[in-house]
Formats: C-alpha cells, sequence, structure tokens
C-alpha cells in the first residue's frame, strides 16, 4: 500500500511521511503539482495528500488533472488555511476531505481509520516549551534526523522574522502572509506549538489589516530560535585548517553541508577555482547552484555523485 504525498516545503514533507509512516504505510513524496499529477498517473496510489498551496500549479488544479484520468483515489487536501472558508473549493475541485496542516496525530489517525484498519498511535506534546524535542524525537525516534532538520530549518529560515517585519511595516501584507503560511506550516511540523500559535493569530490579522500581534510573535520567535539552538549538539571551536590540496577542502566542505553549517557556502565561495578545476563541470554547475540556494541537504545527498 502506497501513499502520495504531496508538498513543496521539504522540512514539512520529511515530517509529515514520518508521520504516516509510523503507521507502517509505504509513503512517496512529490514537490510539486506538475510531479503530483506525473506521479499519480503513472502509479496506482491507495491515497494522495495534497497540499493546497503550491507555485505553478496549486493542488486544487492538480486534483483535477487526476481526476481526468483517475476518479476513484481519494485525494485529501493538506491546507494551514480556515476550513470554513475553503470547504466549498475543496468538495468543487474533487477533493474528498482535509487534514489541518501541521497535521495532528488524533486527527491523522482518525482520518486514516475510515479508509483502512491500523493501530492508534498517538503522542502527546506539551504546552510549556516553545520547542517540544520530545514529541519530535518520538516522529522519527532518531536524535541525529531530529538534529539535522533543526539545522536545516535555522539555516533556511532563521532571518524570515526580519524580512516578515519589514513587510508588515511597509504595509506589504500579501508577501508577509505568504511567509507565514510557511511559518505556519514548519512551526506546527517541528512541534514549535507557541510560535505556531501566535503565526496562526498574526496571519488571522493581517486579513484585516491590522497586525496588532506582531510584537508577541517577534518575542516568541526569538525564545523558540534560542530553545532550538540549545537543542543543537555543542560545536567546539573550528580552527582555520592548513589546506594542502582539493580532497581536504572538499572533505571539510562535506561535513559543514552535512551539519548544515552556512559555513560551506564560504568554504565553495573561497575555493571556487578549486572547485571548478577538480570536478566535471555539469557537476560544478549543480554544485554551485545548490551552494547559492544553501541546498545543504540536496549536496550531502548527492556528495558522491557530484565529487568522482
Amino acid at each position: 500500500m502506497e501513499i502520495l504525498l504531496v508538498d513543496d516545503n521539504e522540512i514539512n514533507a520529511e515530517i509529515q511521511k514520518a508521520m504516516i509512516e509510523s503507521y507502517g504505510i509505504t509513503v512517496r513524496t512529490a514537490s510539486s503539482g506538475a510531479e503530483a499529477v506525473s506521479m499519480a498517473e503513472e502509479n496506482n496510489f491507495f491515497m494522495i495528500f495534497m497540499d493546497i498551496h503550491m507555485p505553478e500549479i496549486n493542488g486544487y488544479e492538480a486534483t483535477r488533472l487526476i481526476r481526468k484520468f483517475d476518479r476513484t483515489v481519494p485525494v485529501i487536501a493538506l491546507t494551514a488555511d480556515d476550513i470554513s472558508e475553503i470547504e466549498g473549493k475543496i468538495s468543487e475541485n474533487g477533493l474528498d476531505g482535509h487534514l489541518s496542516k501541521p497535521l495532528q496525530p488524533d486527527e491523522l489517525n482518525q482520518l486514516l481509520q475510515n479508509y483502512i484498519s491500523i493501530n492508534n498511535v498517538s503522542g502527546n506534546t506539551s504546552t510549556d516549551k516553545y520547542f517540544d524535542y520530545d514529541a519530535l524525537y518520538a516522529v522519527f525516534n532518531d536524535a541525529d534526523t531530529v538534529q539535522r532538520l533543526i539545522k536545516q530549518f535555522l539555516s533556511a529560515h532563521e532571518n524570515d522574522c526580519g524580512i516578515l517585519a519589514k513587510y508588515i511595516f511597509s504595509g506589504k501584507y500579501l508577501p508577509a502572509r505568504e511567509i507565514l503560511h510557511n511559518i505556519i506550516g514548519i512551526s506546527g511540523n517541528l512541534f514549535c506549538k507557541k510560535l505556531y500559535n501566535i503565526a496562526c493569530r498574526v496571519n488571522i490579522e493581517l486579513k484585516k489589516d491590522y497586525p496588532d500581534s506582531f510584537d508577541t510573535f517577534e518575542e516568541v520567535w526569538d525564545k523558540t530560535i534560542i530553545e532550538l539552538k540549545a537543542c543543537l549538539k555543542s560545536d567546539t571551536t573550528r580552527a582555520v585548517p592548513v589546506r594542502t590540496g582539493f580532497s581536504e577542502i572538499w572533505s571539510e566542505f562535506f561535513e559543514l553541508c552535512t551539519e548544515f553549517d552556512i559555513s560551506a557556502v564560504d568554504i565553495f565561495t573561497e575555493n571556487k577555482q578549486s572547485f571548478s578545476d577538480n570536478m566535471k563541470k555539469d557537476s560544478f554547475e549543480k554544485l554551485e547552484k545548490a551552494v547559492l540556494d544553501y541546498d545543504f541537504l540536496w549536496i550531502s545527498e548527492n556528495m558522491e555523485v557530484l565529487y568522482v
């Protein structure tokens, strides 16, 4: 039995995938609406979990395209939107139900119980912490994965609050809401419940053009970031190495990428010519793009292919 999970946010997708797989279900992922349509056409999925907000082809359009060749597969909307506002659109576009993002174990369990016989899997989430490490660990049962996700979040999103503040103070509420949409999804999936709650409140306020709770959001954001960083393994001060050859440069670069340490960008920039001289042209171009995008996960997963 396979379920297709569609979400364009890598962190959200990985956490949601782990939650669903805890029921003994095989999960395949798609990162775009177009990819979801293609995979659905080529495979016989038992169910599809469809993120609604995606660029180019959103979840509604992707579902309409899927319904042209498959009218029976259950398609479940994944959304952080207020369900009361979009319930009509969900049914009109051929979706069979919805789950709110972030996924809640009890709601996920109930939905799956409607389609298959599964064991009840649930957990308690602490509301006293800005980041509930134990709850996230329970999803993966692997400390290294939790560490990696925290580093990935900090690498990609640590500056989001500052960007959000600029948009709000300049009255640009639409791009502010786009940033908040990502924060709502990721904070919920990372079990940063207080950040999730205040982000939802500010998002509602932005719809009415009065983000009165943004000061509180900034305070919660700062405390959440502090707790996330406190959960990372302590790193010793890194001495500046004497680099005698490209293999040594590559080894240090690889280590930093696997740790989601933005110092990897500095290593690449300082030694760009060495990378170019020692790599195939197409591999170097792919690596350069990934470095500029801070896509350390992709780099670490493709390192052996890149350096041949």
